[in-house]
């Protein structure tokens, strides 16, 4: 009889079992269906929300009566832009870590907040959580991130979810639950409060990623810039076709 499997977890057998080459042929043709439920003792249901899953992170690709095959040009360097989870769960996934060097929080008024979302307004009494965030990637200098999260939905963050993954400490609260992230990629100077930290001049070259995020009933969460080292990012996206 299968077993009941959480998702996620399954992912995570999958890709591991991957990279070790033990899943896929010389093709990087995955198993049949069938040889892979059994496999791993899941559901049809089971193991097709994971392949679904698999597929949005970049993973893999379907050939429409041939079978499923694992991405020639996934990069151990690059990261999917529309993976799904936190940049620290994306970055575990292609054998990279992500930690959080330095970390701090206060509660501030909207009024002195050094950004605010177009889509949301705020009276300027409104509290706000600033984070702002130091991370290395592989113990190198990575991102600078600044976040600022609505205190009317979360009253304080713990600090080991600042030294973590804050993207988990909310999925684990049913109140807090992630439904969707707005994301948009620009160009920025590097701020000065970076520089140090990225060991690159104030004003050099920087991608900015900024989010919204949003509960699954569509309530403002946190809206938050990503400064990145231009130098050690490399982003990709898949664009389906047919």
């Amino acid at each position: 009889m299968p077993k009941k499997m959480d998702t996620n977890v399954l992912v995570k057998k999958i890709i591991t079992e991957i990279q070790s080459g033990e899943l896929v042929d010389k093709d990087m043709k995955l198993p049949a269906e069938p040889n892979m439920m059994s496999r791993y003792e899941v559901t049809r249901y089971t193991l097709r929300q994971a392949l679904k899953q698999l597929s949005v992170m970049g993973y893999i690709y379907q050939v429409h009566g041939v079978g499923t095959f694992v991405r020639h040009q996934q990069a151990v360097d690059s990261v999917a832009l529309e993976h799904e989870g936190g940049l620290s769960e994306e970055m575990a996934r292609i054998g990279r870590k992500l930690t959080t060097q330095t970390a701090s929080e206060k509660i501030i008024p909207a009024s002195e907040a050094l950004f605010l979302p177009r889509t949301h307004h705020f009276e300027d009494d409104d509290k706000l959580i600033e984070v702002r965030r130091f991370r290395l990637l592989d113990d190198q200098p990575y991102l600078m991130e600044r976040s600022y999260y609505l205190q009317s939905v979360i009253e304080n963050i713990p600090e080991e979810a600042l030294y973590g993954s804050l993207f988990k400490y909310f999925e684990r609260s049913r109140k807090t639950q992630i439904g969707f992230l707005d994301q948009t990629i620009t160009s920025e100077p590097l701020p000065e409060e970076a520089s140090e930290f990225m060991q690159m001049p104030a004003g050099s070259p920087s991608l900015l990623m900024q989010d919204e995020s949003y509960l699954v009933n569509g309530e403002l969460l946190a809206f938050s810039k990503q400064y990145y080292n231009y130098k050690k990012t490399k982003l990709f996206m898949i664009k389906k076709v047919h």
